[in-house]
């Protein structure tokens, strides 16, 4: 009888200390902090290099630099820390500068102009365990620029495609 009970206890012991996964680290933003990715369109309109930091499972800071401009901002994205969410929605907000280059005759490094730039996305983001992610997002786009009548803006729809990983 000891031996039966002796073996049950050992089993049991074994099963939740090496079976069960460990509820505290299943997302994978909670383990994969930062990383970097590559982001087709977005806040500086074309091609651009992105480093971002998970602040905790939900908040993540971002700063990039593309062909014509450079931004900056915060992303929420929703989810539970002890669920695995790969696949999770989320929201944010960049400000950004946005160069407007002069091609035509006689432009010299000065000729265009820039102007202060706002990307609001909302979007899916697939994130793996060792950290690859993919996001496919929407975004309004808004643009600030000066006029003889003063500050004016132009807002549009826009969106983004992000392939990178976190470490």
């Amino acid at each position: 009888m000891n031996k039966i009970l002796f073996a049950t206890l050992f089993f049991t012991h074994f099963y939740k200390v090496n079976c069960q996964e460990n509820n505290q680290l299943l997302n994978p933003r909670s383990f994969q902090k930062t990383g970097f990715d590559l982001r087709l369109l977005g806040p500086t309109v074309f091609l651009a290099f992105e480093a971002n930091h998970f602040i905790n499972h939900n908040i993540n800071i971002q700063a990039g630099i593309g062909l014509i401009g450079y931004y900056g901002g915060v992303q929420y994205y929703h989810g539970r820390k002890d669920k695995k969410n790969l696949i999770v929605p989320y929201t944010g907000f960049n400000v950004g500068y946005f160069y407007e280059p002069d091609f035509g005759p006689g432009a010299g490094p000065s000729a265009g102009g820039g102007s202060v730039t706002s990307y609001i996305p909302l979007g899916f983001q697939l994130m793996i365990k060792n950290g690859f992610h993919f996001s496919l997002e929407g975004a309004m786009f808004v643009q600030f620029y000066e006029t003889t009548q003063g500050i004016e803006n132009t807002i549009r729809p826009f969106g983004s495609l992000k392939i990178g990983k976190n470490f």
